[in-house]
């Protein structure tokens, strides 16, 4: 396709060609690209922290790529098999669909169900089951879209499982499409999960982050979830005490192993649970199954700490 430059027609030149592409028009510039990418690494970062706390295990989620698309280089671009769920937008008619590569689908489903997340050595299709257990899955996700992007003012609401063949009949036939890449590494496998979705509701989230940065704002990133875990990990000594216990110098040089050393604390009386040396509990002691355990009567009284008075 050429077009004619009429301020060349118009001095008395002859015609200037030059090209004309009409699949770059409506292309993403080179800033909306890079606010878009900002925007899904922080998606990223917020995605591993929730998939790992709601999978039990460690993972990570990395950002590959962003592409715009024709509706027919995004239909041979899904992939056959693959998990597809489209979330909608009332009462906007927009839609953003999920892509879960098939293998990682089953490594994840896997998990869930107490499994180790092994490789599936023998292809299958997707039952039910699996598709209520993904529906969680789905579920996150969408949570964590609604907190990173900027306000759309309509919620993600998940729908039904589709088949790979239709999912872009979600989009208009003459719209561009945003895919989204990302990598999602777990149990000693790496597969693809994908967000798809009209290029209009890009230009609508570029234009909302331009709105938040203007007014003082910034892109949210909320790694709470994955600082609370560490600090739920932090070990602390803990111990069941009897204090205040007084035995002679004599008795004690008299233990040996066999012996019983006598302590002057009645049977019926509770013990102290002591953290890191402070006393915050009566307890006593009692039987987990094969373990030993302490059953916590009531808390005592901590003192406060003396302050020097001017």
């Amino acid at each position: 396709m050429t077009t004619l430059e009429g301020n060349d027609r118009a001095a008395g030149a002859g015609p200037r060609v030059s090209p004309c592409n009409f699949r770059s028009a409506g292309r993403l510039s080179n800033e909306s690209a890079r606010s878009l990418r900002t925007l899904h690494e922080v998606l990223a970062r917020n995605l591993s922290n929730s998939l790992d706390v709601y999978l039990g295990t460690g993972l990570e989620v990395r950002l590959v790529s962003l592409e715009q698309l024709t509706m027919d280089d995004f239909k041979a671009k899904c992939v056959a098999g693959a998990y597809m769920l489209p979330y909608t937008m009332r009462p906007s008619t927009s839609v953003v669909l999920l892509e879960v590569e098939n293998q990682l689908m089953f490594t994840i489903v896997d998990l869930l169900l107490g499994g180790t997340g092994a490789k599936l050595e023998i292809a299958r299709e997707l039952t039910e089951i699996d598709e209520e257990i993904m529906e969680g899955v789905g579920a996150l996700i969408a949570q964590q879209i609604e907190r990173v992007w900027p306000p759309l003012g309509s919620p993600l609401s998940p729908g039904k499982c589709l088949k790979s063949n239709v999912a872009h009949r979600l989009f208009p036939p003459t719209d561009k499409v945003l895919r989204v890449h990302f990598d999602l590494s777990v149990a000693g496998m790496t597969g693809s999960v994908f967000l798809a979705f009209q290029a209009a509701l890009a230009g609508h989230l570029v234009r909302n982050m331009r709105n938040e940065m203007a007014s003082g704002g910034s892109v949210r990133y909320l790694p709470m979830a994955s600082l609370q875990k560490r600090m739920l990990e932090c070990r602390f000594a803990l111990s069941g005490d009897l204090p205040d216990l007084r035995v002679s110098v004599r008795e004690l040089a008299q233990i040996q192993p066999g012996s019983v050393l006598m302590l002057s604390a009645p049977v019926a009386g509770p013990g102290k649970l002591a953290l890191e040396g402070k006393l915050f509990f009566e307890a006593q002691p009692v039987r987990q199954g094969d373990t030993k355990a302490m059953q916590l009567l009531k808390r005592l009284k901590t003192e406060e700490p003396e302050t020097d008075e001017e």
